[in-house]
């Protein structure tokens, strides 16, 4: 499609903007299980967040995104969640979001009432952000295919570990996509690529 094609009414199509994100950020060693899963699943052949090579990229709950957030918002985030912090996320199971052709697996969580209010008056606070309620889970692969499905679940039911109880978030960061860059807010879990 040439430039004068993509030109209509209202002027050059641009591409949709990012969602900036706060995230949750898990303990090392939930870190490291969560890589864990995914490499497993990449070596079965299922396109897994592993690989996903971004210096930012790492295991993480979203808690609320939308349109870059004003100061203000990223200060209450930093006092809500941060009085939180560390906190214990109960597992549910694997979930499979979305609708065909495209899936994501993932891990289900169950937040507590106290992190759920928290994220609510958070949501209420940021003009523009995510309307939808919140899911709360851990990404293991994105944008799978209805015939993929099958083998993500036989590879992960192939693992052999003890059954997940709960993961551990241990820190607060705000990706920014304009930048290319996380800050952190609160909490530990930092690494050399924070702010």
């Amino acid at each position: 499609m040439s430039a004068a094609d993509q030109v209509g009414a209202s002027g050059p199509q641009t591409r949709p903007r990012r969602a900036h994100a706060l995230e949750l950020i898990l303990d090392a060693d939930d870190e490291a299980a969560l890589r864990r899963r995914w490499a497993h699943l990449d070596e079965a052949g299922v396109a897994s967040a592993a690989r996903h090579t971004g210096a930012t990229h790492r295991p993480h709950v979203t808690v609320a995104s939308g349109p870059r957030p004003p100061a203000s918002t990223l200060e209450t985030a930093a006092r809500l969640l941060g009085a939180l912090l560390p906190v214990d996320l109960p597992m549910a199971g694997l979930a499979l979001l979305g609708s065909p052709p495209r899936y994501t697996l993932a891990e289900l969580v169950v937040p507590a009432a106290d992190l759920q209010a928290a994220r609510e008056e958070l949501a209420v606070l940021w003009p523009g952000a995510d309307p939808r309620p919140w899911l709360v889970h851990l990404t293991l692969a994105q944008r799978l295919a209805p015939s993929t499905v099958g083998l993500a679940l036989t590879a992960l039911g192939s693992e052999r570990r003890e059954p997940v109880l709960s993961r551990r978030a241990v820190g607060l960061r705000w990706w920014d996509p304009d930048m290319g860059t996380v800050v952190h807010l609160a909490g530990g879990g930092t690494d050399q690529h924070e702010g």
